[in-house]
């Protein structure tokens, strides 16, 4: 019997029970505000925001040409098609689309960001492209169909990031890219066209809301890296202390 997966940019492996880090606020007649700071997709324990979740919400808004939608993201990536059907969506609405990137727009939530009619990014922000992966079991045919499948996918990606890029980067550059699991600051972002803008910096805490160590990602920045293990440590550090407080 053969197994698979939908395929994903990373795997994730998020705190169990439901989050509320999704959020859709109606600010104006004209403009309104979206923050994804979750996995894209369902998350294996709960959570996420999966495509037809966002779509629907976003037609709630009842957005028109001239119109705004503010999209904030702070995610560590999450499911393929989802990220796709986000940003197509996005991209064939007559509003304009003004992407954030607060934290971190990582693996799939990176294909989402780049629906922006403009992208700004935060001094200490990332963003990470590479390549999608699927978990699978069968035989070897099955194995060979999965590879070419991806393939695939990562000409759809690759395409994604071109639309952007293209005036910058070559195709294999942007391959070469994604097979090493590229992070990219704010000011590099923009050097290159995955982004228009830099901010100013935000909280670390804004960094810090995913160990993204444990979402397979194993090229993360020697700064988010180290901003990650202080979080990790306070963290269990607070577990420690409200335990001992229980007994």
């Amino acid at each position: 019997m053969n197994r698979s997966m939908k395929p994903h940019f990373n795997n994730g492996r998020p705190d169990a029970g439901p989050r509320d880090w999704y959020k859709v606020r109606n600010e104006a007649k004209d403009a309104a505000e979206i923050l994804i700071y979750d996995e894209i997709g369902r998350g294996w324990f709960g959570g996420g925001v999966p495509a037809d979740e966002f779509v629907a919400d976003v037609k709630a808004l009842k957005l028109g040409a001239g119109d705004e939608l503010r999209l904030r993201i702070n995610s560590p990536g999450g499911d393929l098609f989802d990220g796709n059907t986000i940003y197509n969506y996005l991209r064939s609405q007559p509003f304009g689309v003004s992407v954030h990137i607060d934290g971190v727009a990582a693996s799939a939530a990176s294909i989402i960001a780049m629906a922006g009619d403009t992208v700004s990014m935060p001094e200490n922000s990332f963003l990470m492209i590479h390549n999608p992966w699927m978990m699978v079991a069968g035989d070897a045919k099955t194995m060979r169909k999965v590879a070419d499948d991806l393939d695939v996918l990562r000409e759809g990606a690759v395409s994604t990031y071109m639309s952007r890029v293209g005036g910058t980067l070559s195709r294999d550059e942007v391959i070469t890219m994604l097979d090493d699991e590229t992070w990219l600051g704010a000011a590099d972002a923009v050097s290159y066209g995955f982004a228009d803008q830099v901010d100013e910096p935000v909280k670390a805490a804004a960094l810090l809301r995913f160990d993204l160590q444990e979402y397979g990602m194993q090229h993360l920045p020697d700064r988010l890296k180290a901003e990650q293990e202080r979080a990790m440590s306070r963290n269990n550090d607070l577990r420690e202390g409200l335990k001992a407080k229980a007994l």
